[in-house]
């Protein structure tokens, strides 16, 4: 068992190195071992691309051909078994003649879910399901979430001085009120990239002149959604459209919550990271809309007069440090996948 964690733990760093650019796909590692020696790697790195198995079987040298039927596939996700954009892998699988396959966790996805391993143990090849299954889980879970609930899983983060304020006093002061440092900045942007999409209130759009880009890290922009609970004026709604936001609004005779929940079924993201003020990540923990969060919480104080983070009842782990700023997560009981 520990050989096949050995592998398969480095399956699933495989499939990190796509972080922030597979959506809507899964996270996929996979890599092809003979006797202990890895013969092949590879991993999914967009939509619409090969997937990782593809990526491992195109990776083989001509003299380890032969070696297939002794061979063993580890892969972080059960190997698709349905044409989309690229073919089935366990029919590339099967064709290649590898002997075993070690798959992490079984592919939720009712196109895939548990054909695919079946088509594989039927042409009787050996597989071998479950090794590092929670770690696949908590790798993959805001594909997980989206197809569970038919909408993106939900991050909250917010970042807050050491008075719990998220922001100061605006008379006499253009624009927000910094809290953290660069670092922090840096993991913002990079939690905006794993998350996929971006959604805001429109108050702090309008206060803030929010881009919500991922300019500090490398990557693809993200699409953006804007929150409002009342309509934009003309000249709001004509800035939106020019910089690319999608506004979410209720309908008539819908509740703030109602149109919430189905502007995120509608959406079609598989994760969403919510930045908006402390109303509108209220509205989200009052309505059930949260699956992950996250808050900045730096040691400086702002001016006082500003407004305050939600308060919520949640245990807080501290998960980094830069200067005086502490990233902290929160313990979520929808966490434990």
């Amino acid at each position: 068992m520990q050989r096949e964690e050995y592998f398969m733990r480095r399956a699933l760093d495989l499939a990190a190195q796509g972080s922030g650019f597979t959506q809507p796909n899964p996270l996929v590692g996979a890599l092809i071992v003979h006797n202990d020696r890895i013969l092949a790697e590879g991993y999914h790195h967009r939509a619409g691309e090969a997937h990782a198995e593809i990526m491992a079987l195109n990776q083989l040298q001509a003299e380890d051909l032969s070696l297939l039927p002794e061979s063993t596939l580890y892969v972080s996700l059960e190997p698709c078994s349905h044409q989309g954009r690229t073919g089935p892998c366990s029919l590339a699988i099967l064709n290649s003649g590898i002997g075993t396959i070690v798959v992490a966790h079984q592919d939720p996805n009712p196109l895939v879910s548990g054909r695919g391993l079946a088509m594989l143990r039927d042409a009787g090849r050996k597989v071998i399901l479950g090794t590092l299954a929670k770690e696949a889980a908590v790798q993959n879970r805001r594909f997980f979430t989206s197809i569970a609930l038919g909408r993106p899983h939900t991050t909250l983060k917010w970042a807050q001085d050491a008075l719990g304020q998220v922001d100061g006093p605006r008379q006499n002061h253009p624009g927000p009120w910094p809290i953290t440092g660069r670092e922090a900045q840096v993991w913002t942007h990079r939690l905006r990239q794993e998350c996929g999409s971006l959604l805001v209130g429109a108050g702090t759009w309008l206060a803030d002149a929010t881009r919500g880009g991922v300019r500090a890290v490398a990557g693809p922009e993200i699409p953006r959604y804007l929150w409002a609970e009342r309509p934009l004026n003309a000249i709001d709604q004509e800035r939106a459209n020019r910089e690319g936001w999608t506004l979410w609004s209720p309908r008539e005779g819908e509740t703030s919550g109602e149109a919430l929940g189905r502007s995120l079924r509608e959406c079609g993201q598989v994760g969403l990271l919510v930045e908006g003020g402390p109303r509108t990540l209220q509205l989200f923990m009052d309505h059930g809309f949260c699956d992950e969060a996250y808050r900045l919480v730096s040691r400086k104080a702002l001016p006082e007069g500003g407004g305050f983070a939600p308060t919520t009842s949640w245990d807080w782990e501290p998960r980094a440090k830069w200067g005086s700023d502490e990233l902290q997560q929160a313990r979520l009981p929808k966490l434990a996948l």
